[in-house]
Formats: structure tokens, sequence, C-alpha cells
């Protein structure tokens, strides 16, 4: 556990796979080198890159791409020799603090910097897109209760009164709308 609690699962849209979060793993181990590391979860990326690329998902598959070497390249210089001790003791310290990589920092930077250009754009890549969830229910507003404001008016304008306009609804063809609509509620009429 972080010492400052583990980011979520969401922090990064890329780089779930398993050699990504070996190549992550390495990055803490200073003796093994940085094109070890690199080659590690740049496999990865290139494999997740595919699968998007084989979706007809051009823009997710390139994002999955940048994504991964920008990532995968902070980890390979922080790991070790190539960036020195002081990048390899901030590399410890971010694992410590909040449980990532400072790859994985730069992988989630990366991700926010081509959302925000796609966004601005109008063509968000796919694999950076967020979804609302529909589950829910249109609640009794859906089932006529009596005369509403646009029919109310337009008794108005009639010169007649809403309440048996409206009743008036309800023994003919508007009757089966809402008699429908109530056993969809299973309420029955």
């Amino acid at each position: 556990m972080a010492l400052f609690g583990n980011v979520d699962e969401n922090y990064t849209r890329t780089g779930k796979g398993t050699l990504t979060k070996a190549a992550n793993f390495l990055s803490y181990v200073p003796i093994l080198g940085a094109p070890l590391r690199f080659a590690v979860g740049m496999v990865d990326s290139v494999m997740e890159a595919g699968q998007w690329l084989f979706r007809g998902k051009i823009g997710s598959a390139a994002t999955a791409l940048i994504a991964g070497a920008v990532g995968n390249g902070v980890n390979a210089f922080a790991g070790g020799i190539l960036g020195g001790a002081t990048w390899w003791l901030g590399n410890a310290g971010s694992g410590i603090a909040s449980g990532e990589t400072l790859g994985t920092h730069a992988r989630a930077l990366t991700e926010n910097i081509i959302g925000g250009i796609t966004g601005a754009l109008g063509s968000k890549p796919q694999v950076l897109s967020s979804y609302t969830a529909g589950i829910g229910s249109i609640g009794d507003s859906a089932i006529p209760q009596g005369p509403g404001k646009f029919s109310s008016s337009i008794s108005a304008q009639r010169g007649e009164d809403a309440n048996m306009a409206y009743e008036r609804f309800k023994r003919g063809d508007g009757g089966a709308h809402i008699n429908e609509l109530q056993s969809a509620y299973g309420r029955g009429a």
C-alpha cells in the first residue's frame, strides 16, 4: 500500500497489461538495464496498439503507442543508472507515495494532453472516452395524471374546461395509450 493511497484503476486508460506492470516493477530495480525495462513495456504497448488497430480505431492505437512510449521511456530513464540516483530515488519515492512509477504518471499526463488536444478538435480517441451509464427509469412523470400545460392552453383557446377535454381524451384513443403506460409500470388501469 502506498503512503498516500494508491491511485485508482482509471488513472490511466492504457498500459493495463501484464508486461507493462512487469516493466513498472522492474523500474524499481536499479541493477537492470534501461533497454530491458523499455523493451518489456513496449512489447505490451505495441500489442495494445495492435488490438485497437485491429478494431479499426487508429486514434486509440496511436494514443496507446505514444503514451506507452512516453511511460516506458520515463521508466527506463528513471529506473537506474541512466537517470542517476536522483531519478531512481524520485521513482522510488513516487512508488511509496502514490503506488505508481514516474512512468505511469508520465503516461497519465500524456493521455491527458492527447485527450485535451483531440477533444478540442472534436475527435477524442475511444480509448480516452468515457461513457455515462444509462441505467434508471423515467418514473411516474411519463404517465399523464391530468391535463398538462399545453392541453390546458389549447382548451382555454377553445373555451372549454381542460379537465373535461382530458376525460374525453381518456375515453377515446388516448385511453389506450394511458392504459398501455400504466400496464408497463405494473399498475393496471
